[in-house]
């Protein structure tokens, strides 16, 4: 059975102490054959490209989180995210998007970035990880202005309407920890209700740990957990789960 976690954060793990090499040996054991670590500051874009160089199953994104955009120098980061694009192991944009939970004083600077970040995927034909928290209206408007634009909602937290909504944009959803909650009603409705061709599976390592880790670090070998949740409320295998978000990763991503 062969996995792929789309969205793992690999240099947070580095810094927090985790040995990249074990993590990604505990990841393989379970079957992860890929994974895709996206960039969140400038200042992080030299560890992410050292890691995508060191490991050939680790691949970079490039962007600035919504909730840092406010730091970053606009001259500084364009020129840095172009030069990282020119990359062979930089597969995608991301991760960018809007965040109204945790940051509400900037929405005009993230929705420029946002707008900016998705031009640029558009420019260079790559696709954009979307991070989307309580934000859904204005970034469904957003992608619809930059039509030709593709990409995945990260860590997906809207309910079944909006999933097909996003799918409708020609956008992936992805499934996180989170969906093995107990009590993330939407997300296991969305999950049953979304077609699987249009499902990617992540982590967000070290975030969103999957039960039965929640609350702990999470790591990339607990894709599977996430993949057997989405198989549980679809009612299929597992390995039917696994075979297809593996392709839909590959359609995606585009890894070389």
């Amino acid at each position: 059975m062969i996995l792929v976690d789309t969205h793992a954060h690999l240099d947070y793990l580095q810094r927090e102490g985790a040995d990249p090499e074990a993590v990604l040996n505990r990841a393989q054991e379970v079957g992860v054959s890929w994974i895709v670590n996206p960039s969140v500051t400038p200042d992080k874009f030299p560890e992410v490209l050292q890691l995508a160089e060191r490991f050939p199953n680790v691949y970079a994104a490039a962007a600035v989180h919504p909730t840092d955009v406010q730091d970053v120098a606009e001259s500084d980061w364009i020129q840095a995210i172009e030069a990282m694009l020119a990359h062979p192991k930089v597969i995608a944009i991301g991760e960018t998007g809007l965040d109204y939970y945790w940051d509400k004083t900037h929405i005009a600077t993230q929705q420029h970035f946002f707008k900016t970040f998705l031009e640029m995927g558009r420019t260079h034909s790559l696709p954009v990880i979307v991070h989307d928290r309580e934000a859904h209206d204005d970034v469904h408007r957003l992608i619809s202005d930059c039509p030709g634009v593709r990409g995945v909602m990260h860590c997906f937290s809207g309910d079944a309407e909006f999933a097909q909504t996003m799918i409708d944009q020609g956008f992936y959803i992805s499934f996180a920890g989170n969906v093995t909650f107990k009590n993330a009603h939407a997300l296991h409705e969305a999950a049953k209700v979304t077609p699987l061709e249009w499902i990617l599976i992540e982590t967000d390592s070290p975030f969103l740990s999957p039960v039965p880790f929640r609350g702990k670090p999470n790591e990339p070998e607990r894709v599977r957990l996430v993949a057997e949740k989405i198989a549980e409320l679809k009612g299929i295998p597992i390995e039917t789960v696994a075979e297809v978000t593996t392709e839909n990763a590959q359609r995606l991503f585009q890894p070389c």
